[in-house]
């Protein structure tokens, strides 16, 4: 099937990625786990939530343009309910024990390893669960978890955490049309963030958060606060352009969760490559059953103590396998971020480093990115697909 060739185009180039990895955060403390984030109140709120998103990803863009797709980190961000939600990112991980899932270090068997499972099987990978029982039966061999496991573990069971959810939001965001609001409120944002412009930081605040810019005296009282829309090559134009891009995500017709690491990351480059470049894609094809696992430095690489399971003998791309190192074990049961909440754990210690990967160029319709004017598009387009 050609889809099936051309995904596997993609992953062979993606042995070539090689960057610098975004610094990784911190742990949290279980609070903070335990709460799920509001949406951005205002789009000036969203406007922050995407500057953040983009200096996460600022180390990877090149590699992003060049290859045609799209990554973020498996982890969730602080905030996110890291106990009884198993993931939000088209991700889902949790520790395991005897093939099952646990939450708690007491639950855990000491007579047997202690590991962190991850999968990105979407939500609707098939309609009946038997594909689900197969992969549980390879997750059983010796060279995976090599006891009995669950069925249940395998697919994510996040609502959100599906190839359709995945492919409506890439339609969106290529149907979502430009807000000269957002555009300004990235402008008074990036404003207020420049370090030369620190003594107008709240007073810029004051006059964009919640105000409508779309209107003359609006605008003008940001502008005099050192607010303005940058010019084409310009050294702040691909940030904003970035920024305002990124904020679509809170304006899709079916909507974005703005506080995911996915949605907004996902919206900013298809809306550019859409919008500047005339990129258009294809849905996700069932030949790939969720989006690749790899690490910020390569496609092809995990984490130190992690290991692709095994399916018909064969690296799958969409379920990793990560030990617990007996060392950080034996501290686990006193530790009180830890002890009582092991997802966390998974989540801090190895889910930040595991990176996820959407193959946009894999889904690219043939010419369809034609235009190779902007800076930007002089970059995304360079290996579209023709």
């Amino acid at each position: 099937m050609k889809m099936a060739r051309s995904i596997g185009v993609v992953l062979l180039a993606f042995g070539s990625l090689a960057v610098i990895a975004p610094g990784c955060e911190g742990p949290e403390s279980s609070d903070e786990q335990d709460v799920v984030p509001d949406n951005a109140q205002t789009p000036f709120d969203l406007a922050g939530l995407c500057s953040e998103n983009i200096q996460r990803h600022i180390t990877v863009r090149p590699q992003e343009l060049s290859d045609g797709v799209v990554r973020w980190q498996c982890g969730d961000r602080p905030g996110v309910d890291g106990k009884d939600d198993r993931g939000q990112e088209y991700c889902e991980y949790f520790p395991v024990s005897n093939g099952k899932r646990i939450e708690t270090f007491a639950e855990a068997d000491p007579a047997a390893p202690l590991q962190c499972f991850f999968t990105s099987v979407y939500m609707d990978v098939t309609e009946d669960t038997a594909r689900d029982g197969y992969l549980a039966a390879e997750l059983a061999k010796p060279e995976n978890l090599g006891v009995e496991v669950d069925k249940d573990l395998v697919r994510m069971k996040g609502q959100f955490n599906s190839r359709g959810a995945a492919t409506t939001l890439v339609v969106d965001s290529m149907d979502v049309k430009t807000s000269q609001n957002d555009q300004r409120q990235a402008a008074c944002f990036l404003a207020s963030a420049d370090p030369a412009n620190k003594a107008n930081a709240e007073k810029l605040k004051e006059a964009c958060r919640g105000v409508k810019l779309t209107t003359s005296s609006a605008w003008t009282k940001a502008q005099e606060l050192g607010a303005r829309i940058p010019k084409s090559g310009e050294a702040s134009y691909e940030t904003w352009k970035d920024t305002v891009a990124c904020m679509s995500v809170g304006r899709l017709s079916h909507g974005g969760v703005d506080w995911r690491m996915s949605d907004p990351h996902i919206t900013q480059v298809v809306v550019r490559a859409n919008d500047e470049c005339g990129c258009t894609y294809n849905e996700l094809p069932a030949e790939l059953e969720g989006f690749l696992q790899g690490t910020w430095s390569s496609a092809d690489a995990l984490p130190a103590g992690c290991r692709r399971a095994k399916v018909e003998g064969s690296d799958y791309m969409q379920m990793t396998i990560c030990d617990v190192p007996e060392s950080e074990r034996s501290d686990l049961e006193t530790n009180l971020d830890y002890s009582e909440n092991l997802q966390a754990y998974c989540n801090d210690r190895f889910g930040k480093d595991i990176v996820l990967t959407a193959p946009l160029r894999a889904v690219e319709k043939a010419g369809s990115c034609s235009k190779a004017t902007s800076a930007f598009c002089k970059e995304f387009t360079e290996n579209a697909v023709h």
